[in-house]
This record gives structure tokens, sequence and C-alpha cells, in this order.
């Protein structure tokens, strides 16, 4: 859980440090299960789309998204693929 938490806050550190973050047009590409997480920040169950859709929200970081990949990626400068949490046995 910790290791997804930094790797989101890398991510988005990242899109910060190279200018403004509006100036990115960016696409979420929800293709995660459904497995969910405690947050223990939100006090929330969450999966991973919501969580980094609760965070872009958060930054006030315009984005689009969607379960479908568009027909025309091109017109996106930055293009998150979730794909959920794993939890090994």
């Amino acid at each position: 859980m910790k290791k997804t938490g930094y790797i989101l806050g890398l991510l988005l550190c990242v899109l910060l440090m190279a200018g403004s973050v509006s100036a990115y047009d960016l696409f979420v590409w929800v293709n995660d299960n459904p497995l969910p997480i405690d947050d223990p920040v939100l006090g929330e169950r969450l999966n991973s789309s919501s969580a980094v859709m609760q965070t872009l929200d958060q930054l006030e970081i315009e984005y689009d998204h969607d379960e479908a990949l568009p027909d025309d990626l091109s017109q996106y400068d930055v293009i998150m693929v979730l794909l959920g949490f794993s939890c090994p046995d």
C-alpha cells in the first residue's frame, strides 16, 4: 500500500516539476481491478482509479478518463494506465 502511494506521489511530483500541469492534456485509462484498499488518510476503501482521480481532483488537475481507450491518443500529452492493486499470496 505504501509503495503505491510513493509511486503516485512521484508521478505527480514529476508532472508538477515539469511546469504548469494545466498545460498538459491528461488521460486516465480506468482499466483496473475492483480490489479496494483501506486509505488511512481519507478513511475510505478505494480502488486504484478512485484513489488517483481523487488525488487529481484535489490538486485541481484537469483530465479525461474512461474505461475504453480513445481512438486517437495523440491529443494527450500524458496517459495514465491504472491496472489496480496486486495482493500476492
